[in-house]
C-alpha cells in the first residue's frame, strides 16, 4: 500500500534520475571522443527523454479526509480601519502624517489579501499572528518618520522590540473577532492505494484502476545575466 501522490511523484523523480545518469554519461563519452583523433569529429551522442507515457494499474484501499474550515469573507474595510487605530493607540499619537499614512495603510490592505488566502485556502492556524507580525514589523521601520513626525527622542534596540511585540499582540487580539468560521467540512487528504503485483491479482478486475501518465520534459540550464546593480548572477532557467 503505498500514498498515490508519492508513488506517482517517486516514478516521475525516477525518469529525471535516468535522464541525469544519461548525462553524466555522456560527458563521460565526450572526454573519450576528446581523446581519439577521428572521434573527435564526431557529435557526441546523447539521450533526451522527449515524451514517456505510463499506464499503471491500481486499486484504491483507503481514502483519508481531515476536517476543514469554511471561513467568512474578511471585511476588508473594518479590518484595515481597526488595525490602523490599533497602531495609532499602540504608539500612543492620535494620527500619523500624510506619508506614514499612506504606507501604513497600502501595506495593512496587501497583509489582508495574504492574510485571507493562508486561513481560507491554505488554512494556517496562526494566520493572523504572522498578520499581526509583519506589520508591527513595518511600523518598526517607519519609527523613524514618525518620530520626525512628533519631535520626540529615539527609541533604543529594547525599546523597539518591546514596542513592535506590543504592536503585535495588541493587533492580534484586536483583530481576532474579525476572522469568523462558518462551518466546518471534510475534505480528501490522501489516497491509499495498492500497487503490489501480488496483490492487485487478488482484487477483481472492475475494482483495479488504470492511470495513465504522460511526462514530458522540460530541461532547465544555468544562465548568467547581468542584474540591475551590473553584477553577473546565475538564474536557472528553461532551454
Amino acid at each position: 500500500m503505498a500514498k498515490l501522490s508519492d508513488f506517482l511523484g517517486g516514478l516521475v523523480s525516477s525518469i529525471s534520475d535516468a535522464r541525469a545518469n544519461s548525462d553524466i554519461q555522456s560527458v563521460k563519452i565526450a572526454e573519450e571522443y576528446a581523446k581519439n583523433d577521428l572521434l573527435k569529429h564526431f557529435a557526441v551522442p546523447r539521450m533526451r527523454v522527449d515524451t514517456v507515457e505510463i499506464n499503471i494499474p491500481v486499486a484504491i484501499d483507503k481514502l483519508l479526509e481531515k476536517s476543514q474550515n469554511v471561513y467568512d469573507p474578511i471585511d476588508n474595510k473594518s479590518f484595515s480601519s481597526k488595525s490602523y487605530q490599533q497602531i495609532l493607540k499602540s504608539l500612543e499619537v492620535r494620527n500619523f502624517s500624510s506619508e506614514v499614512s499612506k504606507i501604513l495603510k497600502t501595506t495593512i490592505s496587501e497583509h489582508i489579501q495574504l492574510l485571507e488566502a493562508k486561513i481560507r485556502v491554505h488554512q494556517i492556524e496562526n494566520a493572523l499572528e504572522e498578520f499581526s507580525k509583519d506589520i508591527a514589523l513595518k511600523v518598526i521601520d517607519l519609527v523613524g518618520l514618525i518620530i520626525k513626525d512628533r519631535k520626540r527622542k529615539s527609541f533604543n534596540k529594547s525599546e523597539l522590540l518591546k514596542l513592535q511585540s506590543s504592536i503585535a499582540s495588541g493587533l492580534q487580539s484586536t483583530l481576532k473577532d474579525e476572522i469568523k468560521i462558518n462551518s466546518e467540512i471534510k475534505v480528501l487528504e490522501s489516497v491509499q492505494v495498492i500497487v503490489e503485483a501480488d496483490k492487485l491479482r487478488e482484487i477483481k478486475p472492475e475494482n483495479i484502476i488504470m492511470i495513465k501518465m504522460t511526462v514530458s520534459e522540460q530541461g532547465m540550464e544555468w544562465i548568467k545575466m547581468e542584474n540591475k546593480d551590473g553584477d553577473i548572477v546565475s538564474k536557472l532557467m528553461p532551454e
